[in-house]
């Protein structure tokens, strides 16, 4: 699995991603992941991949003086599997 993701991420052949140092090959990963969570998260604040949803600010677990946003969804059905 890790080959085909440095494929599709990079465009590495398998032969480049095994001459490459493991460290560096995950840490193009993980800021290719960064970058597409970040691309994700931009779009669905300007609502355009859904709109059953609206953003709202609730407390951190951890601190309470901090804020979250969280999803709140208009409508439930289809987001929770039946069982």
């Amino acid at each position: 699995m890790f080959l085909i993701n440095a494929n599709e991420a990079f465009g590495y052949t398998h032969e480049q991603t095994l001459d490459s140092s493991f460290a560096v090959i995950r840490g193009m990963l993980e800021e290719h992941n960064y970058m597409w969570r970040e691309r994700n998260k931009e779009l669905d604040k300007e609502g355009a991949l859904d709109d059953s949803f609206q953003w709202v600010e609730l407390p951190d677990w951890v601190d309470p003086t901090k804020m979250n946003e969280v999803k709140k969804y208009k409508d439930v059905v289809g987001r929770i599997p039946a069982p």
